[in-house]
């Protein structure tokens, strides 16, 4: 062996930057990708039939941080593989499929428990341990990727683990179950299961009631449920009142968009599959948009006084869309979008010189979003459709959607009107007292 050849054995030997090879590396964050993309899709399949108001608006967040972070990592496969844009699991399939049993708990708050258990610690790990291997001077793009991943993950253990304290979900039997069951494949599956060699075989995941969505929305206990929780939702035309009805309707409804944040996630959960990777990034930020709305609302709210056991919340715009078609459901929320759009701006120069800021800075960001949000109904209403090679347009869609939100209003009974306007009274009445204090 010459010096050149000994020097060149022992560079290979030493130094750690060599760990992952270009091909190493693109194989293995394709698979983050996956898994991630997986996590996204999972969170928003229980987010509409979870009924904690707490963990719905936790899904929807999350949900959003991990979408951002598989948008990157597949950007950065790509660009490791360059020209090459086709992104496949092949190998890893096994993996995703057995990735993909974990959604089968038995409710919501198990599944979180899940989440903050088991699968968020094990892509915690594996994330470190590419960061360990990696080069910092050659995949430097990928180890900001990881890094800024790590953040996510570690402050959603951390939201997890409050919100699960707070709920008392250790205790219930169902989520003990489950958790041990998700523990035992972990332990059986050895370490570095998602970072080690692919396999055909994982250990096998029993669960008590195979996952389906929810197609009727769950509501928290804590919150008093109705058909309709204002008037004006039974009847459009009644119109929005002014002054301080109209503030207290604006926060009311905007609390109620959580039908939207759950239409939003039912959506990406229904046509992701077989979708272009995009629609997931739009969809997961549509879903964290609607529940920063109903955030405002309940912000609001609370601002002015209320607590959860005074806030009325329905589920009916997102139960119109329970026995009908993934594109039409899609068509239930851009009508939505579509119909009220024009009344943000309005309404955030009026609660402005009022003097009511807090309302119409509200209000002015929830306009911003709608118009993103009405880019997406319609462009990914026409790609749909042209998939399907449905010749409707996307206003036909809106059409058909708004019949079927009509259809559940003329199910309105003498019972549901009065319990509607009970609550309106009880609500106001607060608020008027509030307001002289």
């Amino acid at each position: 062996m010459n010096s050149s050849e000994q020097l060149f054995t022992t560079l290979k030997q030493q130094n750690p930057r060599a760990a992952l090879m270009v091909n190493d590396a693109a194989h293995i964050l394709k698979r983050f990708f996956f898994l991630q993309r997986e996590g996204v899709v999972m969170q928003a399949a229980w987010l509409p039939g979870t009924a904690r108001m707490d963990f719905k608006l936790a899904f929807a967040e999350f949900l959003w941080q991990d979408a951002i972070i598989a948008k990157e990592l597949r950007q950065r496969v790509l660009e490791l593989r360059y020209p090459e844009r086709l992104i496949v699991a092949d190998a890893d399939q096994p993996l995703l499929d057995w990735w993909r049993t974990m959604r089968e708990a038995p409710d919501g708050e198990s599944f979180a428990a899940g989440l903050q258990v088991v699968l968020k610690p094990a892509l915690r790990e594996a994330f470190k341990t590419y960061l360990e291997l990696s080069d910092p001077l050659d995949d430097a793009p990928t180890r900001r990727i990881l890094r800024h991943a790590l953040e996510d993950v570690e402050e959603q253990i951390a939201r997890w683990q409050k919100l699960l304290d707070e709920s008392g979900v250790w205790q219930k039997p169902t989520t003990q179950k489950w958790l041990a069951t998700l523990k035992q494949a972990h332990v059986e599956a050895g370490d570095q299961i998602l970072i080690g060699d692919p396999r055909t075989l994982y250990p096998k995941i029993q669960p008590t009631t195979p996952f389906s969505i929810a197609r009727q929305a769950a509501r928290d206990p804590n919150y008093p449920l109705l058909k309709f929780a204002w008037p004006d939702r039974i009847d459009p035309k009644r119109g929005p009142g002014e002054g301080l009805e109209l503030q207290i309707r604006a926060a009311i409804h905007h609390a109620n968009e959580i039908w939207a944040t759950e239409m939003a996630a039912a959506t990406l959960f229904d046509l992701a599959e077989h979708a272009p990777h995009d629609f997931l990034d739009d969809a997961a930020r549509w879903c964290f948009d609607e529940s920063r709305h109903c955030r405002m609302g309940l912000s609001r709210l609370q601002t002015f006084g209320y607590k959860s056991t005074e806030i009325p919340l329905d589920t009916f715009s997102y139960d119109a869309g329970a026995n009908l078609d993934a594109i039409t459901r899609l068509g239930i929320i851009f009508y939505f979008e579509t119909t009220y759009i024009h009344t943000k701006p309005q309404r955030a120069k009026i609660f402005y010189e009022s003097g009511d800021r807090l309302s119409s800075h509200d209000m002015d960001y929830d306009w911003a979003d709608e118009q993103i949000h009405t880019y997406y109904g319609n462009h990914w209403l026409k790609y749909f459709l042209s998939q399907e090679g449905d010749q409707r347009d996307p206003m036909q869609i809106r059409l058909a959607a708004e019949q079927a939100v009509a259809a559940l209003r003329t199910q309105i009974t003498a019972e549901d009107e009065t319990a509607t306007q009970k609550i309106f009274e009880q609500t106001m009445a607060l608020a008027q007292t509030r307001a002289t204090q």
